[in-house]
């Protein structure tokens, strides 16, 4: 069997040099496949081989083993292995892209790509051994950046056909290029601003065919050939690898001088900007599809929009260049956009029907700077000059009117809309009512009335209530009028809308709410398993609920529907999880305590649901609902009855309990913490016989799960009580005895364990402040008491599979409970103590040019992690509850909190604080410990 595989390898592998090309690409196709498996175990040498293919001096030998070593390079090759591999292949590469007039411009290519691959791989071995990856990389990169040059300045002259493949060689120079400058960039530094100049050239060249193909309305069809393996080409495809070069040319320090000298724009730099608004133009593609399809053009439209374009890549590269070159870059767009404007004004004066396309992108560049722009105008201490004025007289004004040309009319209306914080007092109300007219009007097309609905929404939000009020009403008619035919992207603007224009005026608002809610009810109709329209619809809701004169008729028309949504049988969890979230809208902003129809109608079929619902989306959204009528009317779930004797509160404690079985997911139970913590404080006494039963269950569930989130939301549980009722708490937790094992046995490991991944600036703050206050209790119960310490290293070393880690679980040592404590605290004190320090950093970095970086930053506060949003979205919470931001807990100052405790402890040297600093501190806590008690 292993003859007959060596022998079909052989036979295959000789392919790759055959005359007919399909052969060849056939038999690279084979080869690399096998190589995936092969490579270098059972086939040690096909390296050996495809390297005699290159040395050959066969174009179809070469074109043959160049396909197969893309792919393993990028698939096969190990990292281990670059070190043997690259010394004699780079070489070869080089020889094959230097030989122009033997080999074609993909095979050549093909070479700039593998060395690319190398490249990255290079820098990710230079992570385990930074001087030998270097020592490798750096005499080489020279000769390749000499040819890469070379490549770039020459042009292929009267051959259409030739020229697009070259496109093909220079797209992947760029992208090498771009590899090299980001990863090794002081080996490039000298020589960076030498290539700028070929491909800046490049951009600007192809401006005036991506003109002729694309944007304007002329007969031109943008051409395509096929390359030497058959696949379709064009210059786009550079195109857009010339972009992302200048998009990370901006940061370059190296290449700074050619944008500003003495802050102030070089002649290059306003000529980059005016080309990229060249760019910037909509094709005629573009004005095809947004003319009919509403949902595309906002889709394409929107700032983080996924849709790739000449158009979206400009902005990206106008984008850092602002935020590099603040000053600069106003003075730069101003000179740009003046002469674009002057030239478009003569193509329009010579009959040219695309003269409003660059006013258009004009109007574009600037809306989109006008944040960073609008600061820099109000700052008297930066001399930045920008002429607003002038552009709203001659070109805003007039464009508003352009009938016949919608995308630059409806741009009109957005540009003056980014502008809203800066209008003119005897202006705003008019730019206002030319919207409302537009969106109004029958006769306005897809993209004008998309783009008046875009400005109305920045009129709501940024103009002084008193010149978007008149229009109020014309605004939400003429949005709930667009709501029957809406879908997508256009649905979720005109929810947006909305959500800003009810907040205009409450008592206007409230007098349409007749029409309002049964629009945007029929509109939930429309999508209620569609989780992101349904979540700007919870907006919409809990704007109106907001709203106290809006409130009572809003309930009066949504509980029937709500009713009607969970009576009808076979509805979908999303669907009902989905209602769920629309009445806890109502009771979190409604009035305390709520009205009885929140109790007697709907409070009893919402636990009804609770009951009887298996999906974990359904039992959350309960969770919360159950909450918010805990913390907003708890005094009348008490006091209510279903007739045969039981309370509300018996109902929501049956809920509880189910949802801490062992049985039932985390998932499920994830928010039961959280509703226990409530039910507590609100329910007080009532509660007082079912208390230590409910906490019971709550540490059997405590024992029987590792999901972070549900640990904290049940460990936060005790936290609170132990602030509130330390020793009774204490004592239960004792007393208490699940399988063999106290409360305080199942309790604090958990906790210990997990406090450093807790989350939410309120939680985070319950958490350490309960854990110094069990610290303080001197009872040998808990002064005996273990938990998990340091991890004890793995004798046998080397890589730990999921085998070995099953066979042989991580083991670590003993430490006592008080010495843990002390630990986590001051880790705790650290974390706040560099928040401090990170805030002053940000001031200082922020001034000068120290910021200005050209290797990559491996700062790890730079990484977002998942527990990072996790406690994002917890603050978000907590910011938006008044009752926690009125709580004593909240306000504390934790860094000053802290300090206190551990002086207190090292002055009474509590629980004998001193021994255990000594013998249980790393160095880094044992300095900030004495850091902080010295000062």
């Amino acid at each position: 069997m292993k003859r007959c595989k060596n022998a079909i390898r052989e036979i295959i592998v000789h392919g790759l040099g055959d005359h007919e090309s399909k052969i060849r690409v056939v038999s690279a196709y084979v080869v690399s496949k096998i190589a995936h498996d092969d490579f270098p175990e059972d086939w040690p040498n096909l390296f050996d081989v495809l390297l005699s293919y290159l040395k050959s001096n066969s174009v179809d030998g070469v074109h043959g083993a160049m396909r197969v070593l893309l792919e393993m390079v990028q698939r096969d090759i190990s990292i281990q292995q670059l070190p043997q591999v690259g010394p004699v292949l780079i070489p070869e590469l080089y020889t094959i892209l230097t030989s122009d007039n033997v080999y074609s411009f993909r095979t050549r290519g093909r070479a700039v790509s593998i060395f690319n691959s190398c490249v990255q791989m290079l820098d990710t071995l230079r992570d385990d051994n930074p001087a030998a990856a270097d020592q490798f990389i750096a005499p080489i990169l020279p000769q390749w950046m000499q040819a890469f040059h070379t490549i770039l300045a020459h042009h292929v002259q009267d051959d259409a056909k030739k020229a697009t493949e070259e496109y093909g060689l220079k797209m992947e120079v760029v992208r090498c290029i771009r590899t090299v400058s980001g990863e090794y960039s002081k080996y490039v530094r000298d020589i960076l601003p030498q290539l700028m100049e070929p491909i800046w050239g490049e951009l600007y060249n192809l401006r005036d065919r991506y003109i002729a193909e694309f944007v304007s309305d002329s007969d031109d069809v943008a051409e395509s050939f096929q390359d030497s393996d058959g696949n379709e080409i064009g210059f786009q495809s550079l195109l857009y690898a010339l972009f992302e070069f200048m998009e990370s040319a901006c940061s370059k320090k190296s290449l700074k001088h050619l944008f500003v000298t003495n802050n102030t724009p070089t002649s290059l730099f306003e000529e980059v900007i005016y080309v990229l608004i060249v760019y910037m133009q909509i094709t005629q593609d573009q004005m095809e599809t947004w003319s009919s399809d509403a949902n595309q053009y906002v889709a394409d439209e929107e700032d983080g929009t996924f849709t790739y374009s000449a158009r979206v890549a400009s902005w990206d590269v106008l984008t850092p260049l602002q935020e590099a070159f603040p000053d600069p870059f106003a003075a730069a767009l101003q000179t740009a956009v003046q002469r674009h404007i002057s030239e478009s004004n003569a193509a329009r004066a010579q009959g040219n029907n695309s003269w409003w396309k660059i006013q258009e992108a004009c109007l574009l560049a600037i809306g989109r700077s006008a944040e960073e722009l609008v600061l820099s105008l109000k700052d008297e201490s930066r001399s930045v000059q920008f002429d607003l004025k002038s552009l709203f007289d001659h070109i805003v004004l007039e464009s508003m009117n352009q009938t016949a040309f919608p995308f630059l009319q409806g741009r009109a209306f957005v540009f003056a809309s980014e502008f809203a914080k800066v209008l003119p007092t005897e202006m705003a109300g008019q730019y206002v009512m030319a919207a409302v007219t537009a969106l109004q009007s029958p006769a306005s097309s897809i993209p004008v009335k998309i783009s008046a609905l875009k400005a109305l929404n920045n009129y709501c939000k940024d103009l002084d209530p008193q010149y978007s009020a008149p229009y109020q009403v014309n605004i939400l008619e003429g949005a709930c009028q667009l709501l029957p035919d809406a879908s997508e992207e256009s649905l979720m603007l005109l929810l947006q809308s909305l959500c800003s224009a009810v907040k205009i005026n409450e008592e206007v608002a409230a007098k349409y709410e007749y029409v309002l809610t049964p629009a945007v009810l029929e509109t939930w109709k429309k999508f209620p398993t569609d989780s992101i329209i349904t979540s700007y619809i919870l907006d919409l809701f809990e704007s109106f609920a907001e709203n106290p004169a809006y409130f009572p008729a809003l309930c009066a028309r949504s509980f029937p529907f709500f009713e009607q949504v969970f009576k009808t049988p076979g509805n979908v969890p999303p669907v009902l999880a989905s209602v769920v979230d629309l009445l806890t809208a109502l009771v979190r902003f409604g009035p305390s305590p709520l009205p009885n129809e929140f109790t007697d109608q709907m409070f009893p079929i919402v636990m009804q649901l609770g009951w009887n619902a298996e999906d974990e989306d359904v039992l959350q959204s309960v969770q919360e609902c159950l909450k918010q009528y805990i913390i907003k009317d708890c005094d009348h779930i008490i006091q209510w009855n279903d007739g045969s004797g039981k309370s509300g509160l018996d109902y929501v404690i049956h809920f509880v309990a189910r949802l801490l079985e062992p049985k039932n997911s985390a998932s499920e139970a994830l928010f039961v913490g959280d509703l226990i913590v409530n039910l507590i404080r609100k329910a007080g006494n009532n509660i007082a016989s079912v208390l230590p039963e409910l906490l019971n269950a709550v540490l059997i569930r405590l024992q029987n799960t590792d999901y972070q989130p549900f640990v904290q939301s049940l460990v936060l549980v005790f936290a609170h009580l132990l602030i509130q009722q330390q020793d009774t708490v204490f004592q239960f937790l004792c007393a208490t005895n699940i399988e063999g094992r106290s409360g305080l046995e199942i309790l604090l490991p958990m906790w210990c364990d997990y406090f450093g991944s807790f989350s939410g600036y309120y939680s985070l703050k319950v958490s350490a402040i309960a854990l110094s206050k069990l610290f303080l209790i001197n009872d040998p119960r808990l002064q005996n008491l273990t938990v998990r310490g340091d991890i004890v290293a793995n004798p046998e070393g080397g890589i730990v599979t999921r085998s070995k880690a099953k066979r042989n679980p991580e083991q670590y040592t003993a430490i006592p409970v008080h010495a843990k404590i002390i630990r986590l605290l001051v880790d705790d004190l650290q974390n706040n103590m560099t928040t401090d320090q990170s805030g002053q950093a940000e001031e200082v970095e922020s001034v000068g040019d120290d910021d200005w970086e050209d290797e990559p930053s491996t700062d790890l506060a730079d990484i977002q992690y998942l527990s990072d949003m996790l406690a994002e979205l917890d603050d978000d919470y907590e910011e938006n509850n008044p009752e926690l931001k009125d709580d004593p807990i909240y306000q504390t100052d934790m860094k000053g909190y802290l300090l206190d405790f551990f002086r207190n402890c090292s002055a009474h040297n509590t629980n004998h604080f001193v021994e255990i600093c000594q013998h249980h501190l790393d160095d880094l806590q044992k300095e900030t410990l004495n850091f902080a008690l010295k000062n």
